[in-house]
């Protein structure tokens, strides 16, 4: 049935705006011109509107903020849907083949304003199935048309656009051809500062923690805050989505953006891999933030950290306590109860049951790691690793064997082909042979203290900084019913040994002696 056909019929305006806002009719025009139809075909429009601002024509009319809201639980509000054209709600022959059989379901027409049919007769169905042909085409054309785009800015070692790395700000090239990246005035003194806190405290925790007391905010509250003093549409940021969230710092951000390449200034992919020029030399986009021996005299460090990304609620002792059958007792919180506990779960794959009696209340059994490990060494202060060398020789090649791995992981990721990965690993690795045939430099391993003592340290650290410094010096522990032993570690038995502490190779304490 034609909507002009009922002139009590309710309408609801169907708008969409691309993501850009660029070269397209605006939404004051799509207002106006659906309300000027709906005054035409006698229907009453209903006071609310189904906008949505930067949203893709390629996600379905069900899966939109505003539209969708209407489409899965308001149905009964509306009888016809007005839209500017078509391709303001499908953009594809299968999403338009869907609405129809929906509206059809559901007794709904469609009303394209600009393309003047109504889907409520068989014509205006045809007609619609020809337009969402050409449309579907169209978006297909428009996505490898950015694809190449972005391809030639990256190229160019131009910023193509996108979440801007922490730090940094995008400004006009020198020569005048699109943006680039330069280090920022706000928030480029915070990124240096927050690479000495990691090389001072070696624990993403730990700084992200120290971000968060001194409320610097995150990447995504940033790219916010600059959205909303541009006053800009043509961003996915405008508008509410412009307003800072007060989002935290996690350690899994402090480590991302301290170990990407982007520090370098190169053109880093999502996926990790770096743009390269034809000679293999990778694609320049911003200012370096750190020299390449710098920047691998860091990776060095975080390699010592062997922290590993996991789900937010991580265990506050995963990768330190055990249970007797070598598995580790899994931090669990079982529904109904707030008792969190550490047990043993066996291995249903391998048909291995759980450890009978391997059961504990997790705050027990921390209290239980707590009284241990001071026990030996709260007193003593804590020592850091300091490997010194009489030249640059040898981070110089540290830093060419980091390149090799780069390239492999590249070509692994198919962004080599085998004969550029065959020409870059060529030249690095006589570059390296040279280093390597060179006078060798001296090389110093020292212990020196941090300034304070394990037990200030536990006191004043959080679950994630210490179990992160737990696993780095190598600290197990097995909990049985018998009692508890900890393991201490070869880095802490090599950092004391000096001072006559044998004991740190392993403890046992009885469980009679643990609850008390």
């Amino acid at each position: 049935m034609s909507a002009t056909a009922t002139a009590t019929r309710r309408a609801l305006g169907v708008i969409r705006l691309s993501v850009g806002g660029l070269n397209q009719t605006g939404e004051g025009t799509q207002r106006k011109r659906i309300t000027n139809r709906c005054i035409a075909d006698e229907v009453d429009l209903l006071e609310e509107w189904a906008v949505d601002v930067d949203v893709s024509a390629s996600l379905s009319p069900w899966n939109r903020p505003e539209l969708g809201k209407f489409l899965n639980d308001r149905i009964h509000e509306f009888d016809v849907l007005y839209v500017y054209k078509l391709d303001r709600i499908v953009r594809s022959v299968r999403d338009l083949s869907n609405l129809l059989d929906w509206c059809e379901k559901h007794g709904k027409s469609l009303v394209s304003v600009e393309e003047g049919f109504d889907l409520g007769t068989s014509w205006g169905r045809t007609i619609a199935k020809i337009l969402a042909v050409l449309a579907e085409a169209e978006l297909e054309v428009i996505k490898e048309r950015s694809l190449v785009n972005r391809g030639e800015l990256r190229a160019q070692g131009r910023w193509p656009g996108g979440l801007v790395p922490f730090g940094r700000i995008s400004v006009p090239a020198e020569n005048g051809k699109g943006y680039t990246l330069k280090l920022c005035p706000t928030y480029g003194p915070w990124l240096l500062r927050m690479i000495d806190k990691f090389l001072e405290l070696k624990n993403f925790a730990a700084v992200a923690r120290w971000l968060n007391e001194n409320k610097v905010p995150t990447v995504q509250d940033i790219a916010r805050m600059r959205a909303a003093k541009a006053s800009s549409t043509n961003t996915r940021l405008s508008g509410k989505k412009a307003k800072p969230r007060g989002s935290k710092w996690a350690a899994t951000s402090v480590q991302n953006i301290l170990t990407s390449r982007n520090l370098l200034g190169e053109y880093v992919r999502a996926d990790g891999t770096v743009e390269r020029n034809a000679d293999g030399s990778p694609v320049i986009r911003s200012v370096s933030v750190l020299s390449p021996e710098k920047f691998e005299e860091l990776q060095a460090v975080i390699r010592t950290v062997k922290y590993t990304k996991g789900p937010q609620r991580t265990s506050p002792l995963l990768g330190v306590l055990y249970c007797i059958c070598g598995k580790p007792l899994y931090y669990t919180q079982e529904k109904g109860n707030k008792v969190a506990r550490f047990k043993c779960v066996g291995n249903n794959s391998q048909n291995i049951p759980a450890c009978p009696g391997q059961s504990y209340p997790a705050d027990q059994i921390i209290r239980e790691i707590r009284s241990v490990f001071l026990s030996s060494l709260r007193s003593l202060p804590v020592l850091e690793k300091r490997v010194t060398a009489d030249d640059t020789a040898l981070v110089q090649m540290a830093v060419l064997e980091s390149q090799l791995d780069q390239y492999m992981n590249e070509l692994k990721a198919g962004r080599l082909s085998a004969t550029e990965f065959a020409e870059h690993t060529a030249k690095t690795a006589a570059d390296r042979e040279k280093l390597a045939q060179g006078p060798k430099g001296e090389i110093r391993v020292e212990w020196k203290p941090v300034g304070h003592t394990y037990g200030q340290w536990w006191e004043k650290s959080e679950d994630g900084e210490r179990r992160e410094k737990l696993v780095t010096w190598g600290v197990k522990a097995t909990r049985t019913p018998d009692g508890l032993t900890m393991d201490f570690g070869e880095s802490l038995y090599e950092a004391h040994q000096d001072n006559g502490q044998a004991k740190l190779r392993r403890s046992f304490v009885p469980a009679h002696k643990l609850a008390a």
